[in-house]
């Protein structure tokens, strides 16, 4: 079983968080959409790096599933990322 207080737990949570005040700032308007995409580039790469971190505590079928998901996160961060240095 994986502790909450383990590191990669703390670290893929506060990444969750910080997509979630992302989103949130930008839907009511406090938040410029060039920082948006900043924001969500650099959370969507952290994400997926604390993902493979937490790919390491777990058993080997789902330990699998996370690291496919982590892919995905890490395209999707870059795909962003280009977004955003296009736009800026």
């Amino acid at each position: 079983m994986v502790s909450v207080t383990d590191p990669a737990v703390l670290l893929t949570l506060a990444w969750l968080l910080v997509l979630f005040a992302t989103a949130w700032r930008y839907r009511f308007g406090s938040l410029p959409p060039l920082r948006t995409l900043a924001l969500t580039a650099v959370g969507l790469l952290w994400l997926a790096y604390s993902l493979l971190q937490l790919g390491d505590l777990l058993s080997p079928p789902y330990d699998d599933v996370l690291n496919v998901v982590a892919l995905l996160l890490f395209l999707a961060g870059l795909s962003v990322g280009w977004r955003w240095w296009r736009a800026r």
